[in-house]
């Protein structure tokens, strides 16, 4: 397929995204850290056999954690001897604690996703993934205090309050589907773009005797990578996340720079991102023969700042891949 093609397809793929407006839920600032909760067409993704991917948010930590997040997923390449496309299944496993665990939400995830080919040359992949999603929501007010408790010693917990009998678990189940395009030229340049529909079947469901729907919540993704000579490669990245009302928008570099002259195997990892109208988000990492550890800490820039002495959050992931590279191939979208 010819250049002029190529810009073509991109070029429609992008102006379809750019129809959606809808708005959102949180987003890790690493978002790129666990690629079964980016989009589903990500799964088994990448140039090796097993990779798997984990992330903790602390957010707000000098008010007392209020609110905790870890995601873990792992997943397996399948048909990797093939040269017309890659196909991967997984599986995830989030958890969100606010307030001493006093409201959770928690989603069980099994994922599958198939990469095709789309020309001779092997530089366009197009690709589309599935998931099933388990989703428990719960209330917990066992481990709060409250006013009806407090006596002249203090808070007596063993007093039973009102608030108790608020004490509510939700379950249900959620479909996600996602399509991803992936363009890589003779020089070493990648390109990406990618959408998800989380919620697809928007959920009916009820919560403390309210009825109510889950909306979708769309996830665009774009970025790219441009190598810089034997040193390493830059990686540029975005991420719009829409949900109703609410919008997220983080965007970013990261560079990727070789620790040892065989260029391969040891990586140090420097970059920032921003989250528009909310905060900057420096990260530092490295990735050593397959390990990647990396950190990053929010800087809030927004007005809530002035509200407490910190409102700032950290991220740690943790990722493992088991390496089996073919230079032939388009490599995975990275950050």
């Amino acid at each position: 397929m010819n250049f002029m093609k190529k810009i073509v397809l991109i070029l429609f793929f992008w102006g379809v995204f750019s129809q959606i407006s809808f708005g959102q839920q949180s987003l890790y600032s690493q978002y790129f850290s666990t690629p079964l909760s980016l989009n589903p067409a990500l799964t088994g993704h990448f140039n090796g056999t097993i990779r798997f991917s984990s992330n903790s948010r602390s957010q707000w930590g000098e008010d007392g954690n209020p609110f905790k997040s870890i995601t873990a997923s792992v997943e397996k390449r399948l048909l990797a001897n093939s040269t017309k496309g890659k196909f991967g299944v997984g599986m995830l496993f989030s958890s969100d604690n606010s307030n001493l665990d006093a409201y959770s939400v928690k989603k069980a995830v099994l994922s599958a996703a198939y990469n095709i080919l789309l020309d001779k040359e092997g530089t366009i992949e197009l690709g589309a993934g599935f998931q099933g999603q388990f989703n428990q929501r719960r209330i917990n007010p066992f481990v709060l205090t409250f006013e009806s408790q407090f006596e002249s010693g203090g808070f007596n917990t063993s007093i039973a309050t009102p608030e108790m009998a608020k004490a509510a678990r939700m379950n249900y189940l959620s479909l996600n589907a996602g399509l991803l395009l992936n363009i890589k030229s003779l020089e070493g340049r990648q390109l990406y773009l990618g959408l998800a529909a989380y919620n697809a079947n928007q959920a009916k469901t009820s919560f403390l005797d309210a009825a109510y729907i889950e909306p979708v919540r769309w996830n665009i993704q774009s970025g790219g990578t441009i190598p810089i000579d034997t040193r390493g490669s830059l990686h540029f990245s975005s991420i719009i996340s829409l949900q109703q009302e609410a919008s997220e928008i983080l965007l970013g570099m990261v560079g990727s720079f070789n620790l040892d002259e065989a260029a391969e195997g040891k990586k140090l990892l420097l970059g920032s991102w921003i989250r528009l109208k909310d905060a900057l988000i420096p990260y530092v990492g490295i990735n050593w023969n397959g390990f990647q550890v990396a950190l990053s800490y929010d800087i809030t820039t927004s007005s809530i700042k002035t509200k407490a002495n910190n409102r700032s959050s950290i991220e740690f992931s943790l990722g493992y891949q088991l390496w089996k590279h073919d230079k032939g191939e388009i490599p995975c979208p990275n950050f």
